[in-house]
């Protein structure tokens, strides 16, 4: 199975988060496509903002070899076609970090597969790369901050997410009413479609 933790983040907390990666090893950050394979690979990761909501952290101490692929073929909608992308991702020693929108209120998550998409087993070391997710894992909860009216589903608000977002009492007021409004929406629907029957208080 994968690991993962659901993460409310900004540009400056992802920065300082693979600054605090890069610290436990060298890194090489990618996206999923990108017009060219040098494309794929975003160097710069301090100086801007990496352009995909999804992209991937491999730490360089753990060896791996990228297979370079390319969009196409009868079932490729044409504006998709001749992207390059890396076929092997899956199965790499490499964290996912998925971009939070805290505007629209979604959250992101740091997620490895371990060898959930691998079948045939990992070609790296598969404890050592777990202590390293350990560490990182260890940090985010250190450096981290959940909601207190609900820290079992909370995200972990990274600091400059939770200084602008996560103890501003508007912004968790408007979650709450959008969790009311989509429990009483598909109670509606039990009722409604469903031919269900309120619940008894």
């Amino acid at each position: 199975m994968g690991r993962q933790l659901q993460l409310a983040t900004t540009g400056a907390d992802e920065v300082e988060l693979l600054r605090f990666i890069r610290s436990l090893a060298p890194i090489r950050v990618f996206q999923s496509f990108a017009r060219s394979t040098a494309e794929l690979w975003i160097e710069d990761w301090e100086t801007r903002k990496i352009p995909a909501a999804l992209f991937r952290i491999w730490p360089q101490t753990f060896p791996w070899s990228p297979e370079y692929r390319q969009t196409g073929g009868p079932g490729c909608r044409a504006e998709s076609a001749g992207q390059f992308y890396i076929a092997n991702a899956h199965a790499a020693p490499v964290l996912e970090f998925s971009r939070s929108f805290l505007d629209e209120h979604r959250y992101g998550r740091i997620y490895w597969g371990r060898g959930f998409s691998a079948p045939q087993g990992l070609d790296y070391d598969e404890d050592a790369f777990a202590r390293l997710t350990d560490s990182v894992w260890r940090w985010i909860r250190k450096v981290s901050h959940r909601s207190p009216d609900d820290k079992t589903h909370s995200p972990y608000f990274l600091p400059d997410a939770w200084s602008r977002y996560g103890n501003v009492a508007a912004y968790r007021a408007q979650e709450k009413r959008e969790l009311e409004e989509l429990v009483e929406r598909n109670c509606k629907y039990a009722i409604e479609v469903l031919g269900g029957r309120p619940a008894k208080k």
